[in-house]
């Protein structure tokens, strides 16, 4: 019984956190947008958009593979099996970098093409739109080299800090958005950057945290193939199925 009211409170709490967590992610958002509207103007606001949409794309993508490697961390925390989870966590690691080098690589090479031969920009706007599609995708990699690490706060249900962390990732885009109007150099290339660092801090962020309070989560270069396999596949159509329907939407912005 007394474990049963341990679970309801434990449950209402995370509850709570993530529902404040979303309405506060929401307004500092509707808030972030119109300032940076207001310091990019109409053109480099559209130009952000377009170019740098791939790091939009990460919202849904990462969800799919954040479920998938929580999954797997879940069923190794049931099993009670400490090796076992590690190498869980180092294989979920070893696949996140596979599939962001080869978008990185992809991207790097037609992306580059596609936005100097195909996309209508502006001739002077250019050279910040290729620094914008450089950063966005250096945002994109971090983003995704992170999943594992909150795929672990969450699998192990610590929505607290879940919500805390994702609150500060939404002051310091607040932060990056007013940093724009004392910028001296180009706005776009430095928002683009600056949103870059702020990913950068949170990854750092998530890295400490669960080094500190999880015993799997410290990485080593650990290949087993077969679960290698298993989990590329699981996570794979996850990504696979996202990744289309996100650009379907890019591409009507494109």
């Amino acid at each position: 019984m007394a474990d049963n009211i341990e679970n309801n409170k434990r449950i209402a709490k995370n509850t709570l956190l993530l529902y404040f967590r979303t309405i506060l992610i929401m307004l500092v958002t509707l808030y972030t947008s119109r300032v940076v509207l207001k310091n990019l103007g109409v053109e480099d606001f559209g130009v952000y958009n377009a170019v740098g949409g791939v790091v939009a794309m990460f919202a849904v993508i990462s969800g799919a593979l954040s479920n998938a490697i929580s999954r797997y961390i879940t069923y190794g925390i049931g099993k009670g099996d400490q090796d076992s989870l590690k190498v869980v966590f180092c294989t979920s690691v070893n696949i996140q970098i596979v599939i962001a080098l080869v978008i990185f690589i992809l991207c790097e090479v037609v992306g580059i093409w596609f936005l100097n031969n195909r996309m209508n920009i502006p001739a002077d706007r250019m050279i910040a739109a290729n620094w914008v599609l450089h950063f966005s995708l250096l945002t994109f990699v971090v983003n995704l080299i992170s999943v594992p690490y909150y795929a672990c706060i969450i699998a192990h249900e610590h929505m607290g800090a879940y919500a805390y962390i994702s609150i500060l990732d939404a002051l310091l885009k607040l932060s990056v958005a007013f940093m724009l109007t004392i910028s001296p150099v180009d706005k776009l290339i430095t928002y683009s950057f600056l949103l870059f660092v702020s990913v950068l801090l949170i990854r750092f962020v998530y890295g400490i945290y669960c080094k500190r309070n999880f015993d799997e989560c410290r990485y080593r270069p650990i290949y087993e193939r077969s679960l290698f396999k298993e989990m590329l596949s699981f996570a794979g159509w996850n990504f696979f199925g996202n990744a289309i329907s996100i650009l379907n939407t890019q591409g009507i912005n494109i």
